[in-house]
Order: C-alpha cells, then sequence, then structure tokens
C-alpha cells in the first residue's frame, strides 16, 4: 500500500513538474540566424521573419519579441502567416497592435497562412478578419495574398511573392498532390533575373516552390512538429502526418532554398518539446 501511495505521489509530482515546465517553455523563444548566399545581389541584406504568431505575446505588448527584433536592425519584417488564430477574433487584436510596432521597425509585408485564408472565408469572422487587414494596411503592411511586388535594397532589385494556398491543402489526415505549374497560376511566373524571394506558408511543398523559381521560400505551419526528436525532426504535422518533410530548418533543393521556421506561438496543443519557438534572422549576402 506504501509502495502505491509513493508511486503516486511521484506520478503526481511529475506531471506538475513537466506542466510548470511547459508553462515556462511556451514563454520562451530563440533566435535562428542563417546565411544565403547567392550571386542575384551586390550587397548585404538582413531580413527577420515571423511565423504562426497565433496572436501571442511576449511580455506586455509584446516588447520581448520587439525588442528582439529591433536588436536585428532588418531592412524588411516578413510575415510567413498565421498571425492570428481564425476562429478567435481577441488573437487579431493582439496581432494588429504587434503589426503596428513592427511597422516602426521596418517595411512589413505579410503572406498569407491557413488561418488568414479560413477566416476570409468564415462568415462568423469574416467582417473581423475584413477589418483587421484594412487596420493593418492602413499601418503600412503590404498583404501578398498571389501577388508579387519588387523591392530596391541598396542597389539590389529583388522580387517578394506571397503564395496563398486554397484550403484543401491543409486539410487534416491527407495531403493534396499540387498539380505541376500550380504555384505559377496562383501567384504569375517566378522573376529569374534577379532573387525570387516567396513567402509560402505550407512547406510540404517546397520542391514545387523550387521548381517554381523561388531562390529562397520562407516557410511556417508545422510549429516544429511539436515535438521534436533530437537527429529526425519534428514528430507530426497538422495535417497529423508523421515526420513532416521540410518540417523546420534549411533545405537546399536544386540550388534554392527552403526555410522553416519554427514558430512563435501555437494553437490548439499548446506543446513543445525539444521545439522551442523562433523567430528568423536572415542574412542574404553575395557570393
Amino acid at each position: 500500500m506504501k509502495g502505491w501511495i509513493i508511486g503516486g505521489i511521484s506520478c503526481v509530482a511529475g506531471a506538475l513538474g513537466y506542466l510548470c515546465w511547459q508553462k515556462r517553455e511556451l514563454k520562451r523563444f530563440d533566435t535562428t540566424n542563417y546565411r544565403i548566399r547567392t550571386d542575384k545581389v551586390q550587397g548585404e541584406h538582413r531580413l527577420a521573419v515571423l511565423a504562426d504568431l497565433h496572436g501571442f505575446t511576449y511580455g506586455n505588448g509584446n516588447w520581448r519579441l520587439l525588442a528582439r527584433v529591433r536588436r536585428l536592425r532588418p531592412e524588411l519584417i516578413l510575415i510567413a502567416g498565421d498571425m492570428i488564430v481564425s476562429r478567435d477574433t481577441e488573437t487579431y487584436s493582439s496581432a494588429l497592435e504587434t503589426l503596428r510596432s513592427l511597422c516602426a521597425i521596418a517595411p512589413v509585408y505579410y503572406g498569407m497562412g491557413n488561418h488568414e485564408s479560413r477566416a476570409a472565408s468564415r462568415p462568423l469572422v469574416a467582417e473581423a478578419f475584413r477589418q483587421y487587414r484594412q487596420e493593418a494596411e492602413e499601418l503600412g503592411v503590404t498583404f501578398l495574398d498571389n501577388r508579387s511586388c519588387r523591392i530596391r535594397l541598396g542597389e539590389d532589385s529583388v522580387t517578394l511573392s506571397g503564395l496563398e494556398l486554397e484550403l484543401d491543402y491543409y486539410e487534416r489526415g491527407r495531403v493534396k498532390a499540387m498539380e505541376e505549374g500550380h504555384v505559377a497560376e496562383l501567384v504569375g511566373p517566378a522573376r529569374t533575373g534577379e532573387l525570387q524571394l516567396l513567402l509560402a506558408h505550407n512547406p510540404f511543398y517546397g520542391e514545387e516552390y523550387a521548381a517554381w523559381g523561388a531562390d529562397v521560400a520562407f516557410c511556417g505551419h508545422n510549429h516544429g512538429g511539436l515535438v521534436r526528436i533530437p537527429g529526425i525532426g519534428g514528430l507530426v504535422s497538422p495535417q497529423l502526418r508523421p515526420f513532416p518533410k521540410y518540417g523546420e530548418g534549411l533545405h537546399r533543393i536544386r540550388g534554392k532554398y527552403v526555410i522553416t521556421s519554427r514558430g512563435l506561438g501555437t494553437h490548439t496543443f499548446h506543446v513543445r518539446i525539444c521545439n522551442r519557438a523562433e523567430l528568423l534572422a536572415v542574412t542574404i549576402e553575395p557570393t
């Protein structure tokens, strides 16, 4: 009997310890640095990339995240989707305040994630999302939903495109095959004469992004796989597929790059094990 009691106490203590550790871990994030060398630029350029914030805040007014972004001194701030949780309009307000502060640091370009696409199409929240987007645009945020823009960075000109995939590319329990040329159908042809950057929320289609012509594609969506196994990678994707392809980190595909963020927030499953949230600091420099 005594052994059962001790065992029960140990289990409860272990569970409480795990919960406290996870609560603390979810309030932390790392900055992950990447360097991309290319012959398509003459100067060095710094970018800050945020993905999957989902309305999270790190300190009052998100001051810890914003302070970290300021220290990077980026020329551009790129959003790789899912700043919000589609069904939770309170996250719209939080994300908007974060965008307000980001716009004071550098130009902000926003690619659509599945939560933005879902919010725009759901009758119950569509009007709230329309208002969120309008206010963000008034702050100076540029939304790239299947659109491209040319940006001057010093002596270099780069093209930044944002891919908004249809929602059936995010359905749980299955992965939809992408037909050849579908990226070009949505966003138009890639610009091959200069550096072509792509905001593409779902990393599963990294090979298609490279084939389209993205020199660097910035993705998110997988939240690092929730649980990362050292040496193997993330455990599960939001589509509930084990060990998702291009789930996090830097991947080289036929001379081009896919960079997948582990994300900055969570929703539904608030779990991060060996998988701390991250802000990306990307330096692009001449070969």
